[in-house]
């Protein structure tokens, strides 16, 4: 009985202590799990993408992050991410537009450019944040620019909350960013 009752008090005091745990120092899952995690959350893109080039619109777009959603900034820097880049290059290939919404600064574009062309993205135009302007505005405006120049957003690839607050596409497609841990 007593040990009964001291292994629910253990268990206890772990789910407490692991809830409370600040996302930033949560363990992060290995790079196995998080590629099956991305894998996961990208489920139905390819789909997404034929019903929608089925339909004959014009100006077809998809939207995507830069960091641990497009590019790995935390397993494997600069890297393309997998399932990312398979999803892009299928959407192409379907002849849908290849955007970059990203929280870098406008200034960096241009080497942000040639890093994602040399992970093998194809890059159909990219938009980041101006200084001194909050990441939720800015993903919110670069969608509305994108929206402006006549592409219609038919998916949004991002990782965190920023990249979705708002509207301007059709189908949301969210990575994991592990509580906000994996920027």
């Amino acid at each position: 009985m007593l040990r009964r009752v001291l292994t629910v008090a253990a268990l206890s005091a772990v789910l407490v202590l692991s809830v409370m745990v600040a996302p930033s120092q949560a363990a992060m899952p290995s790079r196995a799990a998080w590629l099956s995690d991305t894998r996961t959350a990208m489920y139905g893109s390819r789909a997404w993408i034929n019903e929608r080039v089925a339909d004959g619109d014009k100006g077809l777009t998809v939207n995507l992050d830069i960091d641990n959603t497009s590019l790995a900034t935390y397993y494997a820097r600069g890297k393309a991410v997998p399932v990312t880049l398979r999803f892009a290059k299928y959407a192409a290939s379907k002849h849908v537009r290849v955007v970059f919404n990203t929280g870098r600064n406008q200034k960096g574009l241009a080497g942000a450019v040639r890093e994602l062309r040399r992970a093998g993205y194809p890059v159909g135009g990219i938009c980041g944040r101006r200084t001194g302007e909050a990441l939720t505005t800015s993903k919110q405006r670069c969608r509305q620019e994108f929206v402006a120049k006549g592409y219609t957003i038919i998916a949004n690839v991002g990782n965190r909350s920023t990249d979705f607050t708002g509207g301007d596409y059709e189908r949301a497609f969210r990575l994991p960013s592990y509580g906000g841990a994996l920027g």
